[in-house]
């Protein structure tokens, strides 16, 4: 009888690995910060990239040549995900050569991939890789890159560094010095560390002077040291960096427009946390920045003063949804069942552009009723206090915050980590990494608190 032949490696099926991997790659980042994912849901794409990720590696050289032609014909984020994760997988040094070249030709729209696959791979595989890179052989932009992944990777990583944190700070590269205090926040700090953070909020460079503030921000919450003089001249720092960084956005367009954007929310969340309650310059920030941005802001500020002003962007169709969802947030009351919505109408069937309120409905957002939530009374609430969904956030509430991350859906999982974090050293709170490591840094924290 003639015996059949069985391929080791079947070429169509890894193609289909790689290309489903870097899919779901793509939906797991672009879920952080989602209205209505939980942490349940994003397990699912977590779960789903795992296992793409594994026929890769089981698939061994053949998994890393099938992920590198896809990498070479779409050059996509998705893509050098994949790629970087195979390359770390098989500890190859030429593979990662080859990774490197890429992401070094194209930092902007590759780095963030492969920062996520660094932080992504079991610890053993990253710490050579996190050495290498941060190496002074390396070059700045995977110093970028290490810097930025130890941040994620959190306490610990700052060892496997070639060089220290301060070395970077020091760096002629603004590109490295942002990341370094990036890597400080996260990673814990040298005691001369301080030192070159309170110089960098001089630094020339606005997202270095940005960083070096949300790093020394971090540390006064940390310390309980967020009240004083010194820790309101850091939230000033970063307010000055954020006015300088909305002149930007509204000067750029395109691809670029998008990334002043992502850097502008990112320090607003900051910002949210790290400015004194009941600032009176507060209003005019928030009318000075985007409306979606200052919407943002209030969110994560939760200070129940700026309710009005929430209410307020009811009014605007591209910004209602958003305005509701930030206003029930804040109070905890939920404006569907309260009967305080307005009808929806029938979707529009012609084509037209994906805008950002259709994103809104897109992803479950009420339409709220503005009348009837201005009339609704809010009096019970204390302005000059933090709420996150009705309930005043406190040293008490830190178990309610933790029912938050670990129920709740990812934008307010966001919320919640931006609480706990500056007073949590057990790990990054982070909401980018495998459900798998989150679920255990929770189970860590429920078990401390």
């Amino acid at each position: 009888m003639r015996q059949q032949f069985v391929p080791e490696v079947i070429p169509a099926l890894i193609r289909r690995h790689a290309e489903d991997a870097a899919f779901y790659w793509l939906q797991h980042d672009a879920s952080a910060y989602s209205p209505r994912l939980t942490l349940t849901g994003l397990e699912r794409f977590s779960q789903l990239l795992a296992a793409h990720l594994e026929g890769i590696d089981i698939a061994g050289d053949a998994g890393w040549q099938h992920s590198q032609a896809a990498l070479q014909k779409w050059r996509q984020t998705g893509e050098a995900f994949v790629c970087a994760y195979a390359a770390l997988q098989n500890n190859n040094a030429s593979q990662l050569d080859a990774v490197t070249q890429e992401v070094i030709a194209r930092p902007e729209e590759l780095l963030r991939a492969v920062i996520s696959a660094l932080a992504w791979v079991a610890w053993p595989q990253a710490q050579p890789t996190l050495a290498a890179w941060s190496a002074g052989s390396a070059g700045s932009v995977m110093q970028v890159a290490a810097l930025r992944a130890a941040a994620l990777i959190g306490p610990g990583a700052a060892a496997s560094l070639s060089q220290s944190i301060d070395h970077f700070l020091g760096s002629t590269n603004a590109y490295v010095r942002s990341a370094a205090c990036r890597a400080a926040a996260a990673v814990g700090q040298l005691p001369t560390t301080d030192t070159l953070l309170r110089a960098a909020l001089q630094d020339p460079d606005l997202s270095v002077r940005a960083e070096a503030a949300i790093a020394l921000g971090k540390q006064a919450y940390a310390e309980g040291q967020h009240h004083t003089p010194f820790a309101i001249k850091v939230a000033d720092v970063l307010w000055h960096a954020i006015v300088a960084q909305v002149d930007l956005h509204n000067a750029s367009s395109g691809w670029y427009r998008k990334q002043t954007l992502r850097r502008l929310n990112r320090w607003v969340q900051h910002l949210a946390w790290l400015v004194p309650l009941g600032n009176p310059e507060l209003a005019a920030l928030l009318a000075f920045m985007p409306v979606r941005v200052a919407l943002r802001f209030a969110a994560y500020h939760g200070d129940p003063a700026h309710l009005p002003f929430v209410v307020k962007q009811m009014d605007d169709a591209a910004t209602a949804r958003y305005a509701g969802w930030v206003w029930q947030t804040i109070t905890g009351v939920d404006i569907e069942a309260a009967g305080m919505t307005l009808p929806e109408s029938e979707p529009d069937a012609s084509p037209a552009a994906i805008t950002q309120s259709q994103l809104d409905a897109d992803n479950g957002m009420a339409l709220p009723d503005a009348a009837k939530i201005e009339r609704y009374p809010t009096t019970g609430f204390q302005c000059g206090k933090r709420y996150l969904l009705g309930q005043q956030l406190s040293a008490a509430s830190l178990l309610d915050v933790l029912d938050v991350l670990e129920h709740a859906p990812q934008a307010l999982r966001s919320i919640a980590v931006m609480h706990l974090q500056p007073s949590r050293p057990e790990g990054n709170l982070g909401l980018r990494g495998p459900v798998q490591a989150q679920r255990q840094l929770l189970s860590t924290l429920r078990a401390a608190l």
